[in-house]
């Protein structure tokens, strides 16, 4: 089975895997779009079609739609599909049923009606209504993501997929995050201040952050000339993009990109007209590289690593928006420094030491401790016997082989974790674990990130804490704020840097008893 919606695979039998591939293969997905579907609601359709794409048997517009600028460079519905066709499964036989999504509310009804505005989030049973005037509908496409994820439970729930269905008319909102629609905003207030960007981390979140940017400020998506919202871009990210498995789990790919990610971004937001620099290396050199310390602006961090949490904190930028994602959940947390709130490390502060996190691994991968130890330094890359002995232990399924030889410890243990976990029974009365691709998490992780973004630029209300999501439901509606670490471990308790910060930028709120403590 080398399907590759299946990214991780915990079992060598594969007959629970061809019966999910099969339950995908047998939907195809109708698109119903009304006349009042332009502009920004037109891009969000788009992004939809793009994540279905890469699931469903088929995907088919009921009537051709013609799409504004956007960042896949497709002009209407028909040219969008065949821009796809690298992403699209190619199914053994034809879909057995359709299940029909509608945009907009100039439709009759259908299994799925996805809605909103700019920051307004619709879906339900019935069509939705779109916003007559949108600048870049963030929470439409927030609304296609959990379309994406509800045509999901459709399919795969008789299998074993968990999930919630919508049942009701949903309503969430990209200010608060309340379950109410947004505040009333007639005129998008001008820009305050130039923003300073940098963007630490670009795989499949980065890009679908930076591609929503894109949509929102890009001249040459947006119609206008002025960039004076985004100062400069910044675009960190040391790894390359592998067309095997990127263009799967990256909405933002069409499948034909290659090279450099840093250096691929930053030219692609160039030739939209927005001022972006790649820096090609990790986080860490990126920081010795510049001239000055500090960052006067905003990090946005989808780094998912120990080491690049604790190198993202060393940045000591004004302020961090961090993004995670861990299967169907997903979380935005806004960060500063010595506000008694989390900072980008404090979630790692308690994580094991590495001997322990090694064992972990041991664990996890079928690997010897002292292996994964090995494999842990910088540079290291799996060989074949490692990936062999994976294999041996029935931690990876042996049509992953060659895709993982001269990979990272990182990859080989992402191979044994499933995303979106389908829990099917086996003939001999157990529990086989099948795992697919589950894309709108990280567009929908990249809508926070470019909200956050959009609201800062314009002076509106922005996220004050952390806010989660489970794709495999509904949002709750709940904005909390995270206590900082109390062992006096994390970077933010060191004085040092709280002196830094206070110099740098004159606003840190420096705790009492971390002012005078020891760095």
């Amino acid at each position: 089975m080398t399907d590759p919606r299946l990214r991780l695979l915990g079992t060598a039998d594969e007959s629970a895997a061809a019966e999910l591939i099969g339950a995908l293969d047998d939907v195809r997905v109708v698109i119903r779009a009304g006349a009042d579907v332009i502009g920004g609601a037109a891009t969000a359709l788009a992004a939809f079609t793009g994540m279905a794409a890469r699931l469903f048997g088929d995907i088919a517009f009921e009537h051709p739609v013609a799409l504004p600028p956007n960042w896949w460079g497709s002009r209407d519905s028909a040219a969008l599909l065949t821009a796809l066709a690298y992403v699209r499964p190619h199914p053994a036989h034809a879909p057995q049923r359709n299940l029909v999504v509608t945009f907009g509310i100039q439709v009759e009804a259908g299994d799925l009606g996805v809605g909103g505005d700019d920051y307004t989030v619709r879906l339900g049973l019935t069509p939705q209504p779109v916003g007559a005037v949108t600048t870049h509908a963030l929470g439409v496409h927030a609304a296609a993501c959990l379309a994406v994820s509800q045509l999901l439970i459709r399919a795969l729930g008789p299998l074993g997929f968990s999930g919630v269905a919508v049942d009701a008319p949903y309503v969430t909102n990209l200010v608060d995050y309340r379950l109410t629609a947004a505040p009333e905003i007639p005129v998008l207030p001008p820009v305050r201040d130039l923003l300073k960007l940098a963007v630490a981390g670009v795989g499949s979140v980065g890009t679908s952050s930076l591609a929503l940017l894109a949509t929102a400020f890009a001249p040459q998506l947006t119609g206008t000339l002025s960039t004076d919202a985004l100062e400069e871009i910044t675009v960190i990210d040391s790894d390359i993009f592998d067309r095997t498995r990127n263009p799967f789990r990256y909405p933002a790919l069409l499948g034909t990109e290659t090279g450099p990610k840093a250096v691929y971004m930053a030219s692609k937001l160039t030739e939209l007209g927005l001022g972006a620099r790649p820096a090609s290396k990790s986080v860490a050199d990126w920081v010795v590289s510049r001239e000055n310390p500090g960052f006067d602006g905003l990090v946005l961090s989808s780094v998912d690593t120990l080491t690049g949490r604790l190198e993202v904190t060393d940045v000591l930028a004004r302020s961090t928006l961090s993004l995670g994602v861990s299967g169907l959940s997903l979380h935005a947390q806004r960060e500063g420094l010595g506000d008694g709130f989390a900072c980008p490390f404090c979630d790692f502060v308690s994580a094991q030491p590495p001997a322990t996190q090694a064992g972990v691994y041991a664990e996890t991968t079928g690997l010897s401790v002292q292996r994964v130890l090995a494999l842990l330094q910088d540079g290291a890359q799996l060989t074949a016997a490692d990936v062999d002995q994976a294999i041996a232990a029935g931690k990876l399924p042996a049509h992953r082989r060659d895709a993982l030889i001269g990979r990272t410890i990182n990859d080989l243990v992402r191979q044994a974790y499933a995303e979106a976990e389908v829990r099917m029974g086996s003939p001999d009365g157990g529990e086989e674990v099948v795992a697919v691709a589950a894309p709108q998490v990280s567009w929908f992780a990249g809508v926070l990130a470019a909200a956050e973004i959009v609201k800062q630029i314009h002076g509106l209300p922005v996220l004050t804490g952390r806010v989660d999501i489970d794709l495999s439901g509904l949002p709750p509606g709940l904005v909390r704020r995270v206590p900082a670490d109390r062992t006096g471990r994390c970077l933010c308790r060191s004085g040092t840097r709280l002196r830094w910060y206070q110099q740098l930028y004159g606003d840190a709120q420096v705790p009492v008893d971390v002012a005078h403590g020891a760095s």
